[in-house]
C-alpha cells in the first residue's frame, strides 16, 4: 500500500510543478543569424578570382549579405544597422527593367565608413569594371583591403575633386588630390574601371582619370574592394560588377 501511496505523491507533485519549456531554433533563423555575425567581425568574404555578379539570381528586397554570405560583407557600423546593401529593381544601363545591387548610406552625418565589401586579402593585381549609378555627390571606393580592414587605398569622390587617401585603421592620410567634371550624381549609368595593383591604383570614371598613384609599400600591395555612397538614405546602385587577374 505505501508503494501505491509513494506512486500517487509523485505523480501530484509532477503535476503540480513548474512546466519546462524547451524551445529549439529554427534552422533558417540560425543560419541568418551566422552571416548576421560574420558581417559585423569579417570585412572580406575571402571569394576568390575572377568574380562577377549581375544579381539577377536574387530576389528583390534580399539583403546580399544573407544571401550570398560568401561573396559579399558589410565594412562599417551604424548603431548595428546591417541592412544597408540589398537587392533592387531599376532601369538598367540597356534601358530595360533589371536588379542591381542597392548601397544605401543608413546613418545621419555622413562620411562614415559603411561599404559594401567583397574579395579576399590575397587578391592582387587585379581590375575591377563597375556599373553604376549614384545620387551623391560624396562616394567612395576602396582598394586593397586587407588584414580585415587594417590597411586600404580610400578614394573619395566629392564634388569635382578626388582625394586618394591610405587608410590604417581609422587614420586616413593624402596621398594623391585631383580635380575631376563632376561626381556623376546625375542619376545616369557610369562605368568605373579601377586597377589594383602590388605598385599603387589607378582609377577611371567613363575613362577620366579619377586616380593614378604609384606604390612600394607591400602593407598595401594586396586585398579586396568596397563602395559607398556618403549621405543618409543616398544609394550607390551597381547594375553588374566583375573583377579579374590583370595580365602581366
Amino acid at each position: 500500500m505505501k508503494r501505491y501511496w509513494l506512486l500517487a505523491a509523485l505523480l501530484l507533485l509532477a503535476a503540480c510543478g513548474p512546466v519546462i519549456e524547451v524551445s529549439v531554433p529554427n534552422p533558417v533563423d540560425v543560419v541568418a543569424q551566422q552571416a548576421v555575425e560574420q558581417s559585423l567581425t569579417k570585412v572580406l568574404p575571402q571569394n576568390e578570382l575572377p568574380f562577377s555578379d549581375d544579381f539577377e539570381s536574387y530576389q528583390v528586397g534580399e539583403l546580399l549579405t544573407l544571401a550570398a554570405p560568401d561573396s559579399y560583407r558589410l565594412w562599417g557600423d551604424c548603431d548595428g544597422k546591417k541592412d544597408y546593401a540589398f537587392v533592387v529593381e531599376t532601369v538598367g544601363p540597356s534601358g530595360k527593367t533589371e536588379k542591381a545591387a542597392a548601397v544605401q548610406y543608413p546613418c545621419g552625418g555622413g562620411g562614415g565608413l559603411h561599404a559594401l565589401t567583397t574579395g579576399a586579402d590575397d587578391w592582387a593585381n587585379y581590375r575591377a569594371q563597375v556599373s553604376f549609378k549614384v545620387g551623391d555627390d560624396q562616394w567612395w571606393v576602396y582598394l586593397n583591403i586587407n588584414g580585415n580592414g587594417a590597411h586600404a587605398y580610400v578614394l573619395e569622390v566629392y564634388g569635382k575633386t578626388a582625394t586618394l587617401y591610405k587608410q590604417i585603421g581609422k587614420e586616413r592620410t593624402v596621398v594623391a588630390k585631383r580635380d575631376v567634371s563632376g561626381p556623376r550624381n546625375d542619376g545616369a549609368w557610369h562605368t568605373l574601371l579601377a586597377e589594383a595593383r602590388t605598385d599603387g591604383v589607378r582609377v577611371t570614371v567613363d575613362g577620366e582619370v579619377f586616380a593614378d598613384f604609384k606604390d612600394d609599400d607591400p602593407a598595401f600591395s594586396h586585398g579586396g574592394f568596397g563602395i559607398q555612397a556618403s549621405r543618409l538614405g543616398r544609394r550607390m546602385v551597381i547594375s553588374s560588377w566583375s573583377f579579374t587577374p590583370l595580365l602581366p
